[in-house]
């Protein structure tokens, strides 16, 4: 337990008591916070004492709890049905969404596929990558979080405890993330061009065959590894290299995304 049960009060206290005894421990908590309801950016716990809610849930509510438009819509929906088999069956809202994407996508011809949560869409990417290519290895970046399901897991590398007792499920080689402020290769080079030269210069020399790898996958600002934006260049010279070698170049917008930087896409 990483947290102390002082601060919970009374009521809270006893649904933690119950918690230890029922559920898994695999649930890292940082605070004994016992959610009772929220509204907004607010959060009143089961002894009444309010919170500001500074997490947006997990970095997913853009619009606050309980925005009146989101819950007229879920309402809306549970009286239609609340179950959806999008893999049998066709549905107009998926229909609604996908097109709804399309629109603000930042590229052409692009089609949808739906996922339930951040890992299951990279393991998805994974899968599509080895499909569309016919290769098994990739490259991922030092400080990523992409989720921590077996294949997701294998690219995540912001701490090393997420991986103990774990064996890669996909081959990833980690290179550097190309970070101005704290570049881990030179210091006197644009932080980017410093990891893409190691990348063409050493890893594709020494280690791999450029022509072996199914993608490259990059958080555009990297989250968890400290909210890092990239130096300039580098995404234009990583899509260049990508094209070059028949890379694919898989971005997880998973934080980064839908409006989250102001823009809809980083």
């Amino acid at each position: 337990m990483k947290f102390s049960l002082s601060g919970a009060g009374p009521k809270g206290q006893a649904v933690i008591q119950r918690d230890l005894a029922s559920l898994s421990p695999s649930y890292t908590r940082e605070y004994a916070l016992v959610v009772d309801r929220a509204q907004g950016s607010e959060i009143w716990d089961v002894d009444g004492r309010r919170y500001i809610d500074f997490m947006a849930g997990v970095a997913v509510l853009n619009v606050g709890h309980r925005h009146p438009a989101v819950v007229t819509a879920v309402q809306e929906q549970v009286d239609k049905f609340w179950h959806i088999c999008l893999s049998d069956f066709f549905y107009p809202q998926a229909v609604d969404l996908a097109e709804k994407l399309q629109s603000i996508a930042p590229m052409d011809d692009t089609l949808i596929y739906l996922a339930n949560s951040g890992t299951e869409a990279v393991e998805s990417a994974i899968k599509l990558a080895m499909y569309k290519t016919g290769r098994s290895k990739f490259l991922g970046f030092l400080g990523a979080f992409h989720g921590r399901t077996l294949g997701s897991l294998s690219f995540t590398a912001s701490k090393a405890v997420q991986r103990e007792n774990y064996k890669p499920g996909v081959y990833v080689h980690h290179l550097p993330y190309p970070n101005p402020y704290r570049p881990q290769l030179l210091p006197s080079q644009n932080a980017g061009d410093a990891v893409l030269d190691y990348l063409e210069e050493q890893i594709f020399h020494s280690l791999l065959e450029p022509e072996d790898i199914a993608g490259i996958l990059v958080e555009p600002i990297q989250g968890e590894g400290g909210y890092v934006v990239p130096a300039p260049g580098f995404f234009p010279r990583l899509r260049e290299i990508c094209d070059r070698y028949g890379i694919l170049l898989m971005v997880d917008e998973i934080q980064s995304g839908v409006g989250r930087t102001g823009r809809w896409w980083a």
